[in-house]
Formats: C-alpha cells, structure tokens, sequence
C-alpha cells in the first residue's frame, strides 16, 4: 500500500510539473512581446535569412530598434535559425518568436530539474529557486527577454556536467563538444576530465577531435565564411568588444573599464587589460589546479569530488572568461548554491549573498556622488564569483557529497 501511495504521489507530482510547464509554455507563446523583445532571436533570423540567400551575413549588419548588430555565430549555427523564419513565413509575424519563446520556457524548467536531480545535493528546493530567480541579476529573465540561445547552450553544458559527475566521461566530452558549437569557449570545460585523480585522456582527445571535427564542417558547408567568422571576432572595431559592467562583468571588462575611465584612451586601456588578464588568468588557474590537486587526493567519494571539482572549476572558468554576459550567469547559480549552503566561515557566506543579489548599484553610487568611483558599483556579480571561487577553492572542507552516495 505504501509503495502504491509513493507512486501515486510521483504520479502526481510529475503530471503538476508538465501541468506547469504547459502553461508557462502556452504563456510564453501569447504573451511575449515580439515588438519589443527577443532582439538576438530577430538579429539571427535575419543573419540566417541572409545566409540562405547565399549572401554573406557576416558582411551585413541586421538592425533592431535603429541599433546596428553583428552576426557573431558561425554558420551552421545561424542555419538553426531556419526553422524559425519558415515558421514566421508559415504562420505571420511574431509566429517564430513564440515558438522560440515556448522552447525557451521548456529549456529552463529542465535545466531546474537538471540542477535538482542530478547536480546538486538535497536542499531547500524552493529557498534555492527563489535564489535562482533573483540572484546575479535574473538571468533566467535576461535571457529570455533577450531572446539569446543561452538557455540552450547552458542546458547541453549542464547535461554535460551531470554525465561528469555519473562518470560518464565520453558522453561528457561529447556533451562538451556540442555546446562549443555556437561560442567555442564553454570547450575550455574538455580538461575536467583531467583534472582528477586518474586522468581520462582518452575521452579528452575524443571531446577534442568531435568538436574541430563538428566545427570544421562550417567550412565544408559553407566554404569561406569560417575566415569571415574569425575575421569579426577579431575586428577590434565591433562595438561588443567593449561591453562593460553588468551587461558584461568579466574580469577583463572591468579593468578595461577602469583605465579606460583613468587614461581616456580606449585602445591603450583595452591592451593594458588584455596583459593583466593574462596574468590573472595564469594566477587563477595555478591556484584552482592546486586546489583541485588538494580535492582529488583528500576524503571522499568519486561522485562527491566530482561535483566539487566541477564546481570550482565553474567558478574558474567564469573568473577567467574574456565575456560574461548577464545570461551567463545561468552558470554561476549552482557553485553559489554550493558555496553558500558549505562550511565557509559565516561573513564570507553573506557577503557572497549580498553581492549577487545586489547586481548593479552603480545608479545610486553616481547619486550618493562618487563620480568616477562609481563604476566599480557595476560589478557586484564579479565580486559574488571571486568570492564564491575563493571559498570553494580555500574556505569549504566539505567534500559535497550526499549521504546516499
């Protein structure tokens, strides 16, 4: 009877769950304001629409709202944009916005449930969602606003990292391998299966081999337009280079800022940073890697020190990516989770808290009169990350694992 009374409330609770989701789903399809949202989805159709025509999408610059954009995916990327606008053409204006809308809706109810069921430990479910929801600025609702293919690309990244912590280390690596298809930075994730007590070299080279190999298609596909790709991510004049603050709080971002801010000289500041970053980068990944080193040869189980392993290495990776947009915070939610619900001493907890749910105060800090001073209230989200890494990398001796395991 019992075991018939659990199933039944299993039952229950999953058809709630796809009761909900329909209807987040369905409000998302009619509700969404097409005119005034979704501009990365309506910049990539256009540089999709382009791209069949035959014509070259990274010689065009699509606009929104009187706003001049680049095309910044490589082909084969902006060729799953087709479906969109055959479903616009199909159906009428705003048709393929809510379909991406919907789709969108049903990527982050599982990238929650992929959080909840194979990433995280036992918790307070709803005091984390609540977390989810606000913290580092909503990126769940940035990025749905934005309509960017981040939920995606997180949510491949994500499934990534559970089959990581399953011991699943080739469907890792080919999860991997997929979701550097459209920005190539989330492939820098291929070395945790490295970084552990037995080294798995074998699906490293595989993760590698699968994503030039899936990568390289772009060129026998679309011949010549790979050199055009690599030509706009280099061109030093493409205005989101110089993205800044909480629309981008990488590390980088902020130290161009601030000489930028001292000297007034854009190019300079920007090649300034770019050297200081290299040291950073360099200073952070030998502190992780000795870290990780610490992790690996102390107590605990397999499955334990691989959840924690990737979870430093998130926070890693984030302190030494050259861009983190507002979405890709999507990232950053679960090692805070971890970092906050650890042993790390109680002020490092708070502060870790208080900076991710504060985002941006840089309106306030101009009103209270700090004049210049006033650009490092934009980078809250940064500090929560440096915080976060720090305790997970020094201050938490718990190795993460959950009793059952």
């Amino acid at each position: 009877m019992n075991r018939f009374h659990r199933l039944t409330e299993s039952r229950r609770r999953t058809f709630l769950l796809a009761a909900g989701l329909a209807a987040a789903a369905a409000a998302a399809a009619f509700l969404v304001d097409t005119a005034r949202t979704q501009w990365d989805l309506k910049i990539y159709m256009e540089c999709s629409r382009t791209l069949a025509s035959g014509a070259d999408p990274y010689a065009t610059q699509p606009v929104f709202n009187g706003d001049h954009f680049q095309c910044l995916y490589p082909p084969l990327i902006m060729d799953l944009y087709r479906p969109f606008n055959s479903v616009t053409a199909e159906f009428g204006e705003g048709a393929g916005e809510r379909f991406w809308a919907v789709l969108k809706v049903a990527s982050m109810f599982l990238m929650l449930w992929l959080w909840k069921a194979r990433i995280l430990r036992p918790g307070n479910d709803l005091r984390r969602l609540l977390f989810a929801a606000i913290a580092y600025g909503s990126p769940f609702w940035s990025d749905f606003r934005a309509g960017n293919a981040g939920s995606f690309e997180h949510l491949i990244l994500w499934g990534a990292l559970a089959a990581f912590i399953a011991e699943r280390d080739y469907l890792f690596a080919a999860l991997i391998a997929a979701a550097a298809q459209p920005k190539i930075l989330p492939a820098a994730f291929l070395p945790l299966v490295l970084a552990k007590r037995r080294p798995n070299w074998g699906a490293f080279v595989f993760g590698g081999a699968l994503a030039l190999g899936a990568f390289g298609l772009n060129e026998l596909v679309h011949p010549g337009l790979l050199k055009e790709f690599f030509l706009q991510l280099r061109d030093p004049a493409q205005p989101w280079h110089y993205e800044r603050g909480p629309n981008n709080c990488a590390f980088v971002g902020l130290v161009q800022h601030a000489l930028e801010t001292a000297w007034r000289d854009r190019a300079r500041a920007m090649a300034a940073a770019m050297r200081v970053n290299l040291v950073w980068s360099a200073a952070v990944a030998a502190l992780t890697a000795w870290a990780l080193r610490g992790l690996w040869s102390g107590p605990g189980t397999e499955t334990g020190k691989r959840r924690a392993s990737l979870m430093l290495y998130a926070a890693a990776y984030a302190l030494v990516a050259p861009r983190l947009k507002d979405y890709s915070f999507l990232l950053l939610i679960p090692p805070t989770l971890v970092a906050l619900e650890s042993d790390a001493p109680p002020a490092l907890r708070a502060a870790i808290l208080v900076c991710a749910l504060l985002d941006s105060t840089k309106a306030a800090a101009e009103k209270m009169g700090l004049g210049v001073w006033s650009l490092f209230a934009g980078y809250f989200k940064l500090y929560a990350v440096m915080l976060v890494w720090y305790a997970l990398a020094f201050r938490s001796k718990k190795t993460l694992e959950s009793p059952s395991e």
